[in-house]
């Protein structure tokens, strides 16, 4: 009866044998060719564009296709009508299209003080001024609009201001990324955020 016993007992032992890696450890199960759930916080668990973030646009609307680009507008700097007040010097950059085309502008252009034509920024660019709503601008050949910016008076913050002097703004038109240099000296407030310039939307015209 012993005899008999022994292969049965055999039987099981190599069949519990072959359930294992041959190393002492579990073998892998196969795979089933489901998708695998994707990783809480990743780009696919969320939904999100794994491909290259979008540039942050300056206009956010408009004729895309007929826009105003970097080399085809003139810029120059004038005196506000009014001049300024409470503290503050108010400036226009006018925009003009010398080319045969015409040519669309919508929204804030990016605006900054800087020291040169390729030189450093001073302070943080010109916060928008939300109180004017943005409309698209066409500018047929010759024809100009402006942007306002409002400059405070560096006496207005005592010692926190730490005025230096700038030869101008770097201007990007909105939604391109190159900008271009626009001379206007002036005494400014070069501490990181304070004096803080103002920027409006491109506006029609030479009239407020």
């Amino acid at each position: 009866m012993r005899r008999k016993a022994v292969f049965p007992l055999m039987v099981l032992l190599a069949a519990a044998a072959g359930c294992g890696g041959g190393d002492g450890t579990e073998a892998a199960p196969a795979a089933s060719g489901a998708p695998t759930t994707p990783v809480a916080g990743s780009a696919a668990a969320s939904g999100q564009s794994t491909g290259p973030a979008p540039s942050a646009s300056a206009g956010g609307g408009g004729d895309v296709t007929n826009r105003c680009r970097h080399g085809g507008i003139t810029f120059k700097v004038q005196d506000a009508p009014g001049g300024g007040a409470a503290g503050s010097q108010y400036l226009w950059i006018v925009l003009t299209n010398p080319s045969s085309r015409a040519c669309t502008l919508y929204g804030y252009p990016g605006v900054s003080w800087v020291t040169g034509d390729g030189g450093q920024q001073v302070n943080q660019p010109a916060e928008r001024d939300t109180g004017v709503e943005p409309k698209q601008v066409k500018l047929e050949s010759g024809q100009s609009a402006h942007v306002q910016v409002r400059s405070p008076q560096p006496g207005n913050f005592g010692d926190a201001c730490k005025p230096v002097d700038v030869r101008g703004y770097r201007v990007y038109l909105p939604d391109e990324t190159a900008a271009d240099f626009v001379p206007s000296p002036q005494r400014v407030c070069s501490a990181d955020g304070v004096g803080r310039a103002q920027v409006g939307p491109v506006v029609a015209g030479l009239s407020q």
